[in-house]
């Protein structure tokens, strides 16, 4: 089994450009199944319908998401039947907090986790909520999207639950980093990057970005716009011989 999982989208245009660029990937890396996280596609914040159905178009197994999972309202009118994984120490009952995957009478859970450094949103504990989730998830394979900002956070639940899942992927910063690591029998990283504009800050406008810093005033950030961008992600090959292999790629735009 080996899972393409691509770090936070953003942006619609970045939608075009995996859409050119996405099944050249897969067959470089003998990919079975891709997952995505999809947080921050629509406009750089959350997921309307009509971009879910994109990803849908192009074969994306399955979704996870993050803090912007709600910031599109009407997610809520979809969130239930689609093939989205929610944060599941996000205290509400919309949306899935296991998303279960079926390939070839093989069975995947994906399960999305928010990290509490940091962030201003009230949320359960994820080590205590994962734990409870263990009770339950009867699958083949276990991958966890760890949405947060603290590489010790994620580090720290990578190590706690080693052995008892596949797979852990950091998401969240858009930063990838060059930690991939085996232990246990369980895959890391603490973040996979992001797929966006190349120059970028995040994949946000870089001179909006700097007058935030600059006059210390809030304004709201649009996305780059940019002809160049990057592909970041993980190859997860879970078969006898386990690895996690970093996709870093540098593409055009229209």
């Amino acid at each position: 089994m080996r899972i393409l999982y691509l770090g936070d989208i953003v942006g619609e245009k970045t939608l075009e450009v995996l859409k050119n660029n996405l099944e050249q990937i897969k067959k470089e890396n003998n990919i079975n199944l891709v997952f995505v996280n999809a947080e921050n596609v629509s406009s750089g914040k959350g997921l309307i319908e009509k971009h879910y159905q994109e990803l849908m178009k192009m074969g994306i197994a399955g979704i996870s998401m993050g803090n912007h999972t709600f910031s599109k309202s009407e997610i809520t009118n979809y969130i239930n039947d689609a093939k989205i994984v929610r944060p599941a120490n996000l205290p509400c009952n919309i949306g899935k907090d296991v998303l279960y995957i079926n390939y070839n009478g093989q069975i995947i859970a994906l399960v999305n986790m928010l990290g509490r450094v940091y962030t201003n949103t009230p949320l359960d504990d994820p080590f205590k909520t994962m734990d409870e989730l263990l009770k339950n998830i009867k699958a083949d394979y276990i991958i966890v999207d760890f949405h947060g900002d603290a590489t010790s956070e994620k580090k720290a639940f990578f190590y706690d639950f080693s052995g008892k899942v596949d797979a852990i992927v950091g998401s969240h910063t858009h930063t990838q980093t060059a930690d991939e690591e085996v232990y246990n029998n369980t895959l890391f990283i603490s973040d996979m990057g992001m797929c966006g504009p190349y120059d970028s800050i995040l994949g946000d406008d870089i001179n909006q970005v700097i007058d935030r810093f600059r006059t210390g005033m809030f304004t709201p950030l649009k996305v780059a716009n940019t002809n160049k961008y990057k592909i970041n992600g993980v190859v997860l090959d879970l078969g006898i011989k386990r690895s996690i292999k970093r996709i870093n790629i540098e593409v055009k735009g229209d």
